[in-house]
């Protein structure tokens, strides 16, 4: 969009004539020859039709097509949070950099592209774009964005795995993130969850006491972000190293949460609402009763899809996970050999340390069930194939069942 029709545009929006908008400053005329883009206006009268529109000079002259920006972002390819859009971003948007908005909806195409340049293994490319970031809203006077993105850059690295360097970035930065808490009430809670997810992969020592930490923030600011996640990472993890009492209390701060905090993302999420952190994910004890909590499970979760026409978004990705791993409670290893294909546990949208070893323990549903076949060679390459997937974090205490699964079919 040029000059003269932003401006044009933003008049009319306000309900305001020529002659209100040129004011005394400027003709009537005059201002007609800028908006159909016939005269370029001098920065005395940019100032005086910024000030009477009531927004800044940067933003009448910004660059690109705002209305582009938008319906690339509205796209249905950019908001699954199961896949990551590559064709539409290698199609229409990388063609087309020179239409990208320079506002606040350019910057996030620009973090799309930078997550884009994580997946490639394209870093300095990626770091690029944190820079055309930052230096806009800083140009802007966005001083508390520009310190915002430094959370999102580390959240970006997490597509491409990088925890380690996504963990020390933001150790580097805490300072800066943490002093903006007054401006941005919620940064200081974004900033020890997010540290605290990637503590789990580069220093353990500290995680607990982070995500400890970021509850605590949890009810000081009184809005429970992240608590109902960060109570079921900390239970699990109590439940590995054999803390049962700090285990049942994550428990019942998961069930009590979800008394007055009932949301449709998070049905998804439980299986057993009795216990609402497993503490084994396919070695349970009971394999008859844990069928019949999936079956419970996934007619719950299918009447709120259908009476939701279908917004529960994770359902398309989920519900094959659901069926095969109800198949193998059930003792049906024929059908989970038949049903299963490598990359059904995989999402190609951003999983942090957690969420790739748990999807990785319960694919190992399928070698399992070659195994019980006896297609043990069958099974002993299927493991190798999904323990692959976590090479960089097998050492983590939260791959406990995976390596008692290991156990099991390598028979030690």
């Amino acid at each position: 969009m040029s000059l003269g029709a932003r401006i044009r545009q933003l008049r009319k929006e306000r309900k305001m004539t020529l002659v209100d908008l040129a004011g005394e400053q400027i003709t009537k005329g005059m201002l007609s020859l800028i908006e159909n883009d016939k005269s370029k206006p001098s920065m005395e009268t940019l100032n005086h039709i910024a000030k009477k529109l009531d927004v800044s000079i940067g933003y009448l002259t910004q660059e690109g097509d705002e209305a582009w920006t938008r319906w690339v972002l509205d796209s249905e390819d950019f908001n699954s949070s199961y896949s990551f859009p590559f064709e539409h971003v290698e199609q229409e948007v990388l063609p087309n950099l020179d239409k990208v908005s320079q506002n606040v909806k350019g910057m996030e195409l620009y973090h799309v592209i930078r997550i884009y340049y994580r997946y490639k293994g394209e870093h300095s490319q990626a770091d690029s774009y944190s820079e055309k970031i930052s230096s806009f809203y800083r140009t802007m006077g966005m001083e508390h964005l520009v310190v915002r993105d430094k959370l999102n850059d580390a959240i970006s690295l997490m597509y491409s795995q990088d925890y380690a360097e996504a963990f020390n970035r933001l150790v580097e930065s805490e300072e800066e993130i943490v002093s903006f808490k007054e401006y941005d009430s919620r940064i200081e809670l974004d900033y020890y969850y997010v540290k605290g997810i990637f503590a789990l992969s580069v220093d353990m020592e500290t995680f607990e006491d982070i995500l400890n930490q970021s509850i605590e923030l949890s009810y000081e600011h009184e809005n429970f972000k992240y608590f109902f996640s960060e109570n079921v990472i900390l239970g699990y993890y109590y439940a590995l190293i054999g803390e049962q009492g700090k285990y049942e209390m994550c428990c019942e701060n998961i069930k009590r949460y979800l008394k007055f905090n009932r949301q449709e993302k998070y049905e998804i999420e439980i299986i057993d609402e009795d216990n609402p952190v497993p503490k084994f994910y396919v070695l349970v004890e009971d394999r008859e009763k844990q069928a019949e909590l999936y079956e419970e499970y996934i007619n719950r979760i299918q009447k709120v899809y259908e009476k939701d026409q279908g917004k529960m978004v994770g359902m398309p990705f989920y519900g094959p996970i659901f069926a095969l791993e109800h198949a193998y409670f059930e003792g049906n290893y024929e059908k989970v050999v038949q049903m299963y294909h490598d990359d059904m546990y995989i999402r190609t949208t951003a999983q942090h340390p957690i969420d790739r070893i748990l999807m990785a323990i319960r694919s190992c549903v399928y070698p399992l069930s070659l195994y019980y076949m006896n297609e043990k060679e069958k099974a002993r390459k299927a493991f190798n194939t999904i323990e692959a997937t976590i090479e960089d974090i097998k050492d983590s205490i939260f791959t406990t069942e995976f390596y008692m699964i290991r156990d099991i079919i390598f028979e030690r």
